[in-house]
């Protein structure tokens, strides 16, 4: 089996090992779109890719390597990255298979949910502040549409350089996480939030600990949810998918 891993997450990591274990001959090509990410993973991939790729880096992987079958474990918000993988399979013939672990959806009058990321910030601007939580990539767009005063942000330690552009260090808390809903809860009240924007991540996003540490703050949830793809092939057990790797090979 030589396959090809879209990882950068936590799944990536357990389920690279899995498949390394499961399948000892198995050649793994793991592509990533930052060196972090391919650290993860280090210890199954025969072959590491960590930068961007476009459709047509994504089929030159592939081609390359003689892969067979592309795993899809990017981030559920990653739709572009998706999007190419499924057409690039589609192109060359090759099985794609998307994992994905199922969330469940937390009801409670302080939770709410919101289609895309401008419908959010439409409802954050009606708060005194907003622990924000929903990664780098948007953190421009909150601070533009709240302000620098108003947002407090909590990033990856990696990310801290490019967060400082945009706000004042003492709105900025970098931490690797995941987070229990304890200390979430402390981070918004000690920062004096009254809302958090946070993405359907998922378990390995602490999804669940993020909104429920919000409700027992007293401060709303604004969850921006997953975006909705149909893929050709998809999992959310890794035992499912495991199983049904080995109907192939």
């Amino acid at each position: 089996m030589r396959i090809l891993i879209m990882g950068g997450t936590k799944d990536s990591k357990i389920i690279g090992k899995k498949i390394k274990e499961n399948f000892k001959d198995s050649f793994i090509v793991y592509t990533s779109t930052t060196s972090y990410g391919g650290e993860l993973a280090k210890d199954f991939a025969d072959l590491i890719i960590d930068k961007p790729l476009d459709l047509e880096g994504l089929k030159k992987a592939l081609k390359e390597n003689k892969i067979n079958i592309l795993l899809d474990l990017t981030h559920p918000f990653a739709i572009n990255a998706s999007k190419n993988a499924i057409l690039a399979c589609q192109e060359l013939n090759i099985k794609y298979i998307r994992f994905e672990r199922k969330i469940e959806k937390i009801e409670h009058r302080d939770v709410l949910y919101f289609k895309d990321f401008d419908e959010a910030l439409k409802e954050a601007k009606k708060y005194n502040r907003v622990f924000y939580t929903a990664g780098i990539k948007n953190l421009e767009k909150a601070v533009e549409a709240l302000g620098r005063d108003k947002v407090v942000a909590r990033v990856l330690p990696i990310s801290v350089g490019e967060a400082l552009k945009l706000l004042p260090q003492k709105n900025i808390v970098a931490m690797y996480g995941t987070f229990s809903k304890e200390l979430n809860k402390y981070l918004i009240k000690d920062y004096g939030c009254d809302a958090i924007i946070t993405k359907e991540s998922g378990d390995f996003g602490g999804f669940k600990e993020k909104v429920l540490g919000a409700i027992e703050a007293k401060a709303k949830a604004l969850v921006i949810e997953r975006p909705k793809i149909e893929y050709p092939i998809y999992f959310n057990d890794v035992d499912e998918l495991i199983k049904y790797l080995k109907t192939i090979f």
